[in-house]
């Protein structure tokens, strides 16, 4: 009789002990936040609606009525008592270049000026403003402007620029960064034999003249590490991140990826000193520069700095390989080479995102040769910059577990097609993605994309440009996707890209608290007047980053 009494007795002690966490996780406890009277949209489908929330330590302790959360107040809860505002969780860019802010403030910046004259004065006030620089770079450069002016003056580039900055490096960059205008200074220090290189390379352009002053391909690195200041400082770099942080806010954006276009342990070091400074209002995905002129060799320091550069609200585990560099006919990798590099970076762990820049079907097949070797890798590979789209493509990508990357914002772009249907049919596929179970991710590529995601969701629901006529014909619209959808993909299917899906993305019990509120319920306006909907509130894990006063009323 003892021993069962035992046997019972203990049962019902491991019992108790085994669900003793959960009766924990369940304990109501004193909120730091309550938001009431709000219409919150959580992207959770087991629970997508909500009236409340609650908010402990930077994470969500409670989610549901208005009833419910009243247990979560006490005498030091802030309370915030709403006028049913929309609630959405905050935004995930998937392909952000944040720290080209620095270009902006520090460069001189050419994209506003359409004409050689223009140019001219922009460059001669710049080095006015500043007479003690050692090299001028600027940005922007637009080569039809260049190319006018020497038509018109039978000049080159090169003795155009050599006219106004002949002491002093002159570099600048196109607008899509695949050239570089530079003075004969800026040759001189860079050590090209101009001659030689021509002839092996063909990579320094010499116009239709055989003139100098236009860089291209692995020249351009060659020109720019020779500069006296190649880079941009830690603290040049910090205060383009704080800036950017600042506007990334007012769009209710609380998470990045940040792809490097270059190598530069500078902007790790001002990412690694604002977060332990406690600055980072963003959570951030880093994605490491693969250099096609380097070798296998690479992966060793780019697994070094993995191990080195972690943090509290920032991680490194994704490397960026851009398709124009690593497949061009100039690069130092042939297709062997690039399909071992990925197989290995694959089998030491690292997310892999490649820019497919028109090489969309031979990177697709590099996943299929990684995923021989390797074994599936169940959506954690990203491909971006894939405007075309065919169905067979589709099917590869769920087939090899790829996440697509888009822009949304450029959805009403014809990208010169035109009227071909054929090929329109496979234009800036949306509605395919989700149809195909395909967890798609949404992206600025700020700053050469609109920075505001909800001009991305209008133009993914319209597939017209957010800011023009409204009366225009829609680019395919049989691809157009819904709102929750494309909610989805600026949220959770975003953070799943940079691999924090189990943190952000949603708005449910224990996920970190970041969220939005708009002062428009875009569920309730038409889809061509998302993008005139305002952020009032931006909160990053469970702290205000930004406030529009004058749509608050608490």
């Amino acid at each position: 009789m003892k021993r069962r009494i035992f046997i019972v007795l203990l049962v019902l002690f491991l019992v108790a002990f085994h669900f003793k966490p959960i009766v924990a996780e369940e304990e109501i406890v004193q909120a730091d936040l309550v938001i009431e009277n709000v219409e919150v949209f959580t992207v959770d489908k087991v629970n997508e609606k909500a009236e409340a929330i609650a908010v402990k330590n930077g994470k969500f302790v409670y989610v549901g009525d208005r009833e419910g959360v009243q247990a979560y107040k006490g005498p030091k809860t802030k309370v915030m008592h709403l006028d049913n505002q929309l609630l959405l969780p905050g935004f995930v860019d998937g392909h952000n270049y944040a720290y080209l802010k620095a270009e902006k403030l520090y460069l001189l910046d050419l994209t506003p000026y359409s004409n050689f004259e223009q140019y001219k004065r922009a460059i001669l006030t710049y080095r006015s403003q500043n007479p003690q620089l050692r090299q001028l770079r600027a940005v922007g450069w637009n080569q039809n402007v260049t190319e006018e002016a020497g038509q018109k003056s039978g000049q080159t580039p090169r003795e155009l620029i050599d006219q106004l900055v002949s002491d002093i490096p002159f570099v600048a960059f196109s607008n899509h960064r695949d050239e570089l205008w530079v003075n004969s200074k800026a040759i001189e220090i860079s050590g090209l034999d101009v001659e030689t290189e021509k002839q092996e390379q063909g990579q320094i352009d010499l116009l239709e003249k055989g003139e100098l002053g236009v860089v291209q391909g692995q020249f351009i690195k060659v020109v720019i590490q020779s500069l006296p200041q190649p880079d941009f400082t830690v603290e040049q770099y910090k205060i383009a991140l704080l800036e950017f942080q600042k506007e990334a806010a007012t769009y209710g954006i609380t998470a990045v990826f940040i792809p490097f276009r270059y190598h530069s342990e500078n902007l790790l070091k001002a990412i690694d000193e604002l977060d332990q400074q406690g600055k980072l209002t963003l959570s951030y995905e880093l994605g490491l520069y693969v250099d096609p002129f380097k070798g296998l060799e690479q992966i060793d320091s780019l697994k070094e700095w993995r191990d080195k550069y972690q943090g509290e609200n920032y991680s490194y585990q994704t490397v960026k390989l851009y398709g124009a560099e690593v497949l061009s006919k100039d690069g130092s990798w042939n297709r062997d080479k690039f399909y071992q590099l990925l197989e290995l970076l694959d089998r030491e762990g690292f997310r892999i995102h490649v820019q497919a820049d028109g090489e969309l079907d031979e990177i697709v097949k590099v996943f299929e040769y990684v995923r021989e070797h390797n074994g599936k890798q169940n959506f954690k590979h990203t491909i971006s910059n894939i405007p075309f789209m065919t169905r067979e493509n589709l099917t590869q990508f769920r087939k090899f577990g790829l996440i697509p990357s888009v822009q949304p914002s450029l959805f009403y772009h014809t990208m010169g097609v035109k009227e071909k249907v054929e090929e329109l049919k496979d234009l800036h596929r949306m509605k395919s993605y989700f149809e195909r179970g395909l967890p798609v991710a949404s992206s600025s590529n700020y700053p050469f994309g609109e920075l505001n995601p909800l001009y991305g969701i209008e133009t993914g629901m319209t597939r017209l440009h957010a800011k023009e006529e409204k009366n225009l014909k829609p680019l395919w619209p049989k691809e157009s996707a819904t709102l929750k959808q494309m909610l989805r993909s600026y949220t959770i299917y975003a953070a799943r890209q940079i691999g924090k899906e189990e943190w952000i993305g949603k708005i449910r019990v224990g996920k970190q608290a970041d969220f939005i509120i708009l002062d428009k319920n875009i569920f309730k306006i038409p889809p061509s007047e998302i993008s005139e909907a305002k952020v009032v509130l931006t909160y990053f894990k469970g702290k205000e980053i930004y406030r529009d006063n004058s749509h608050i009323d608490e």
